[in-house]
């Protein structure tokens, strides 16, 4: 039988929100609830319409008192509910059907007193997910749990989309009159606690309204935001520090120090005296303990002194380093040249090594496609140099393409070989790749220069045109340049735009081949769907292509775009962990590039849907001999289109191999 779980809402001057909210609670398919909404002496009609649905359903019941703030509410609820869970749910979010459901699941089948489960932001017609992905089930002790909550990037302390046992509530309550009460309370919930668990299930809805009290429109209410978190932060430390948590205690306060100098510097553009003088005697007393903080960085050990200092040594020390920013950036040529010496070391041949073959990485963030590429291009390239003996492979990490360019160009000659790495980039879109692109195809211009697979794309205005220009005379300018396209518009491009030789290869990705699972064990459908600028799906089609996925089978949302920095040492584990996922499902929903190349390589079944840019879809014709993608322009029959693609006999259906692209740059490497 179902356990009474109480949902605890919160009610003021949320009047156009409330009834979506409510709508979603009620539905909920956890239906042993009981639901307390609590009026917060809110001025507007929101009082009404909550005993509205206490008349409506009598799971609902409603608490009317005068104003006292969020916290205030939610402890007004605590007094008095009876469930053996609770939920917190803010009014103007709402939440899946299955959200109560699928966090009290996890909960009692781990034996878990609190469980987690991933959100959606919500601001006008966009969906977005903006943070860190979890893909798996993931269970924590409270001293896990607790790090996790002081790092604030795979737990976070909001108070909803969370499940807690209501024992733990027993002597614990939110600070009444301020922002940010989660923080001050989260931590005392997961120290009572003795195992948390957190699920990939992205279920609760999380709107972004300007005139929300989190929405920061203005300095003085960042200041207020700020100085509520930092209090928070320095109770939780205080805390640790009480219990004897040592460790805990040292990562809570190098967390919470950057709060304290913001804390300080907005303090002064609002005026706030009182605020800037308790911080600064916070500091003061634990100058020592900051100091002597491992975890805290060099740099704010360095300013400390300097946030201790009169308002007008502040501004002059702000004035300051704005100055010699510009200086560093008039010296940054001759800091370069000085490090040229010791990088032309780490180009010199091997013995019985004739010719240097050098691949130029781009900085890679947090998108996997990017990472699939620069691991891909490294396997292939290594594989060269195996059935090449006289060439030698060095791999430049894109943060170190500055120095390595300056170094190489000392020692490069006619027979080495410069490639570089390929993507979605080749255009104005991303500034930083075009830069460091640049910067090879100049320094190194009398080398053989092969640019890996790219989509172009210049936009047609100034800054496109600009774009156009600089790449134009860059590549104008190399000796010997192949210029690689991965989709067909791409290619005239090239050819019309470019003195350049031009061909066409598939994505890099593409020529990568994982193991392969068993087609018998797959099951559910992954949907990996963009957050970013380039994605055009708003969230009524998103909801759809959910509601779709979720009546064929179980569903795991994801991205490619993990939210987190990705290094180049984990580079491949991640990889392989994504790729895990699509091998264990039976179908991949997408709008993303390489969302599609991951189902080629692992052989997963996928529908493929456009977006505002035509990367996908060119890319996607290439791919037009592979039965087991499908692209569809719009969400019109895509229920026929699921239905079709999970019953694909993916074992009859012959495996696409891409060897000949890894030929013809084989020979474009040789030639």
């Amino acid at each position: 039988m179902q356990e009474l779980v109480t949902v605890i809402i919160p009610v003021y001057k949320v009047e156009n929100y409330i009834d979506r909210c409510m709508e979603s609670v009620l539905a909920q398919s956890h239906e042993n609830l009981e639901i307390i909404l609590v009026d917060d002496g809110s001025p507007d009609e929101c009082g009404e319409i909550c005993d509205k649905y206490a008349r409506m359903d009598k799971r609902v019941s409603v608490i009317h008192k005068t104003n006292g703030g969020l916290s205030s509410a939610r402890n007004a609820a605590l007094d008095v509910m009876k469930g053996k869970w609770v939920v917190c749910i803010d009014s103007d979010d709402y939440v899946h059907k299955d959200y109560v459901k699928r966090l009290y699941e996890a909960a009692t089948s781990n034996n878990a007193d609190i469980s987690i489960c991933s959100h959606y932001q919500e601001k006008e017609d966009k969906l977005s997910i903006t943070g860190r992905i979890i893909d798996e089930v993931k269970i924590y002790d409270n001293m896990e749990a607790l790090f996790r909550l002081v790092e604030d990037d795979e737990i976070k302390s909001y108070a909803w989309g969370k499940l807690y046992k209501a024992e733990l509530f027993e002597g614990v309550r939110y600070p009444d009159g301020r922002n940010y009460e989660d923080i001050a309370t989260t931590y005392y919930l997961f120290d009572k606690a003795k195992k948390i668990v957190k699920i990939p299930d992205y279920l609760y809805f999380y709107i972004i309204r300007d005139d929300s009290i989190s929405f920061n429109k203005s300095r003085q209410m960042w200041h207020k935001g700020c100085h509520a978190s930092c209090l928070g932060q320095q109770e939780r430390c205080e805390y640790f520090k009480k219990k004897g948590y040592d460790e805990l205690y040292l990562k809570a306060q190098a967390k919470l120090l950057p709060y304290l100098y913001s804390d300080i510097s907005s303090g002064y553009s609002d005026g706030a005296a009182i605020d800037i003088q308790k911080t600064k005697e916070y500091i003061g007393t634990h100058k020592d303990e900051f100091c002597t903080n491992p975890y805290v960085s060099y740099k704010d050990k360095k300013i400390i002194g300097v946030y201790l200092k009169s308002e007008s040594f502040f501004e002059f020390y702000t004035w300051i380093k704005q100055y010699l920013n510009r200086i560093n950036r008039i010296l940054r040529k001759s800091r370069v040249k000085v490090k040229t010496a010791a990088c032309n070391q780490g180009f010199v041949l091997s013995k019985g090594k004739k010719k240097r073959l050098v691949y130029f990485e781009l900085p890679c963030f947090d998108n996997l496609g990017d990472h699939a590429i620069a691991y891909s291009a490294e396997k292939i390239l290594k594989e060269f140099c195996d059935d090449n003996s006289e060439y030698q492979l060095y791999v430049v990490d894109g943060w170190d393409v500055d120095k390595s360019v300056s170094a190489l160009s000392k020692c490069v000659s006619t027979e080495d070989v410069v490639v570089c790495q390929g993507g979605g980039n080749l255009g104005s879109l991303y500034d930083f790749a075009e830069v460091l692109r640049r910067k090879v195809f100049k320094k190194l211009k009398n080398s053989r220069i092969i640019l890996m697979p790219q989509t172009c794309y210049y936009s047609e205005d100034k800054a496109g045109i600009k774009a156009l220009l600089a790449d134009k005379k860059a590549i104008s300018g190399c000796r010997d340049i192949t210029l690689f396209a991965r989709d067909k518009k791409s290619l005239e491009f090239m050819k019309e735009n470019f003195d350049a030789k031009s061909q066409l290869m598939h994505d890099t990705v593409s020529l990568n081949r994982p193991e392969i699972a068993s087609y018998e064990d797959r099951e559910g459908i992954v949907v990996c769907l963009r957050s970013d600028r380039e994605g055009k799906l708003n969230k009524d089609d998103k909801k759809n292509i959910m509601d779709i996925c979720e009546s064929s089978g179980k569903v795991l949302v994801t991205d490619t775009c993990t939210n987190h920095d990705i290094s180049s040492s984990e580079r491949e584990f991640v990889l392989k962990a994504k790729w895990e996922i699509w091998k264990k499902h039976k179908l991949v929903v997408t709008d993303r590039l390489h969302g599609m190349v991951f189902a080629i390589i692992t052989e997963t079944p996928c529908i493929v849907i456009g977006n505002d840019h035509f990367k996908v879809f060119e890319a996607y014709k290439t791919f037009a001999d592979c039965e087991y993608i499908e692209f569809v322009e719009n969400l019109a029959g895509l229920q026929e289109v699921v239905d079709k693609m999970l019953a694909l006999d993916i074992k009859a259906i012959s495996r696409i191999s891409y060897e000949n692209d890894i030929k013809v740059l084989f020979d474009a490497i040789k030639r």
